[in-house]
């Protein structure tokens, strides 16, 4: 085989990769570029040939892969890099794949002289669907698959979070913890199905209420938790009462066209000070509603 057959092999090869490779240079010009050819994961890239960065990209993005461009130079070593980009967000791309694509770069020198100035290998994979599964398992080891509400793990690692940075900066941080107590009877005359049912309608309700405040929880199957940063017991009991009579507002149908009330019991309290754990707050939440036993309150400070 000649030295020409091979070059034309390689060459055909080179440009039949389905994942594409800019050469960049150090100024952060498009300096040359092959593969790329799989329009499903890729835009058309040859157009950008002869630009810069900061001729095709958002500032920020141009800075961020400059960067990444000259540390590989400097340092002599490969770099790598996770970015997000839309091929609206490209000037002159306007076909290749729609919305926001993921993509994973490694950016290696290429050797000096090859080029009229230093230059780097930038080799681009789309690993949009791996992120999309990362999200997915995310969003299922974070919430709660009926209510999708934060789950009982992931919430106590959120108030945790959240308690630690209002005793760094000396602010209020309040919970709030609902116990649904007409589930059980509920379930047990019209089955999980009316069960769960009654579980939405409150988790709608709590919601509605809640909004942008805080963080809300399912805990257990009919306990509720919901974390108020920067808020003062006092504007949390409020936020309780509220919530409670939304969840008593909702009705729901059972069989033969029976319906039903919701009725609650909440517990408030608050970080009084520094030293107090997560484990404190949730304990005095508890016994606040303990102490609605036998009184005709269904909400209690503590």
């Amino acid at each position: 085989m000649t030295k020409s057959t091979t070059s034309s092999h390689l060459e055909a090869i080179a440009n039949a990769m389905p994942d594409p490779i800019f050469v960049m240079g150090q100024d952060g010009t498009y300096l040359d570029m092959i593969g790329g050819q799989e329009r499903s994961l890729y835009a058309d890239g040859s157009s950008l040939l002869g630009k810069t960065y900061h001729d095709v990209l958002p500032e920020e993005v141009a800075n961020r892969f400059l960067n990444v461009v000259q540390c590989a130079i400097n340092s002599n070593s490969l770099q790598e890099i996770e970015y997000q980009l839309a091929n609206n967000e490209i000037e002159g791309i306007k076909e290749g794949p729609k919305g926001g694509q993921w993509y994973e770069a490694r950016v290696y020198p290429i050797k000096e002289g090859t080029y009229d100035q230093p230059a780097v290998i930038w080799l681009a994979i789309n690993i949009s669907s791996r992120k999309h599964m990362e999200e997915q398992l995310e969003h299922l080891s974070s919430k709660d698959p009926l209510t999708d509400l934060y789950n009982r793990d992931f919430f106590l690692g959120l108030v945790d979070e959240e308690l630690n940075k209002a005793q760094l900066n000396n602010q209020a941080l309040s919970l709030i913890k609902i116990n649904l107590d007409c589930l059980k009877r509920i379930t047990d005359a019209y089955g999980h199905e009316a069960g769960d049912k009654a579980i939405l309608a409150s988790t709608h309700a709590i919601t509605s209420v809640i909004n942008d405040l805080g963080y809300i929880g399912r805990l257990s199957c009919d306990q509720f938790m919901i974390m108020l940063p920067e808020i003062k017991a006092v504007d949390a009991f409020r936020i309780a009462k509220l919530a409670q009579e939304t969840i008593s507002a909702q009705t729901i149908k059972l069989e033969d066209g029976v319906t039903t009330c919701l009725t609650s019991h909440a517990g408030v309290t608050e970080l009084r000070e520094n030293t107090e754990d997560s484990q404190t707050l949730f304990m005095r939440a508890n016994e606040a509603i303990k102490a609605l036993e036998g009184t005709r309150e269904i909400t209690r400070t503590l």
